[in-house]
Parts: C-alpha cells; structure tokens; sequence
C-alpha cells in the first residue's frame, strides 16, 4: 500500500537510462559502494538538498564520468505544485582548491518573456578563470540541451564529495543525445583547471 503513494520519479528515470543504454541501477537508501573512491551515502544524498528539499533516493550509473544521480523534490502545497530537482555527481579525484566557489549556470533567452520559446542559452556565472562558462556557451549541443530540459547549474564541491554537481531544475526523461551531452559537459569539468 505505501508503495503505491511513493514518489516513483526515481524509478522513472531509471527505467528511462537502462532503455536508452546507460548502465543504471538504484542504490540502497543505506549506502552502495561504488569502487575504491566513491561510496554512496545519506551523505551524498544531501548535496544540493536545501531545506525544503527531500531526497528520492540515489541512481548509481557504472559507466562515464557521471557516478550518480540524485532526485530531489519539493513537494505541493496549496498555491505551488511539486517541483523535481535531477543532481548528477561527477568525482573528480584531482586535488581541487577549496577557496574556488565555481558556480555556473544557464540563462535561458526568450522570445517573449516568461511564456515565450527559448531562443538562444548563455552560460554565465563565476568560473573562478576556468573558461567554462565561454566553452559551454559556444557548444551547441549544450543549448540545444539545455533549451530541451531546462536550467542547468554546475558547481564545485569539496566537502562531502570531491568533483562536480550538473543539476537540472525540473524531472525529464533524456534520450541518448541528452545523456551523451551531460556527458561532454562532465568531461569539459575534468578537463577544466584545477587549481
């Protein structure tokens, strides 16, 4: 009975990554180890969880750069719905600067505001002289998805995980040319200066 009123936002997008070929699986709420530097725990499923937030749980993904997917969502009240937040967790096992605060995100240009269809994407934000920002504003494939899916912000984390957060602002099913772009991005991040 409790299964039936359960979020299945997580299951999903499980379902959606084993169908377009992404090597996925659910991990347990207690804690999956997933290799010799990585190890999923409630821990990783705070990571960008604001306080009006709760964790769906974590998808663990064995292949590419990104290692993990957390499902974050906000639920319903009377004057709002639910929103769905989709962190994706790529480690970065080189030494990264603590004092760098990089946080990028996409701006989404319309041709009329608010309801109007996105015409172009930006990337803007603090870099900290990484060049992402200017690199993923000129890759077309990074517009295109963004302008398919939604906002998507990127920040450094050095505390509870070392790498990066790639986070889109609503739930979506990708397809494969959505994931193998989250993936060029993931690359551009481990590519990007480390210090």
């Amino acid at each position: 009975m409790k299964d039936r009123f359960r979020d299945k936002t997580r299951d999903q997008l499980l379902d959606t990554l084993n169908l377009i070929g992404v090597k996925a699986k659910m991990t347990e709420r207690k804690g999956v180890n997933l290799g010799s530097t990585l190890s999923i725990s409630k821990d990783l499923e705070k990571i960008e969880n604001s306080w009006y937030q709760r964790s769906l749980g974590l998808i663990e993904v064995s292949e590419g750069p990104i290692k993990w997917i957390n499902v974050l969502k906000k639920d319903g009240g009377d004057k709002s719905p639910p929103r769905w937040w989709i962190v994706m967790g790529v480690e970065d096992t080189r030494v990264l600067s603590t004092s760098r605060k990089i946080q990028i995100k996409t701006i989404r240009k319309k041709k009329f505001p608010i309801f109007g269809k996105v015409t172009s994407v930006d990337w803007r934000g603090s870099d900290k002289d990484t060049n992402l920002a200017a690199r993923l504003s000129k890759d077309e494939a990074t517009k295109l998805l963004a302008t398919r899916v939604g906002n998507i912000e990127i920040k450094i984390q050095t505390k509870e995980f070392k790498g990066w957060t790639i986070t889109v602002d609503r739930k979506f099913n990708p397809t494969i040319e959505d994931w193998e772009t989250f993936q060029t991005i993931a690359n551009y991040l481990l590519s990007a200066p480390s210090n």
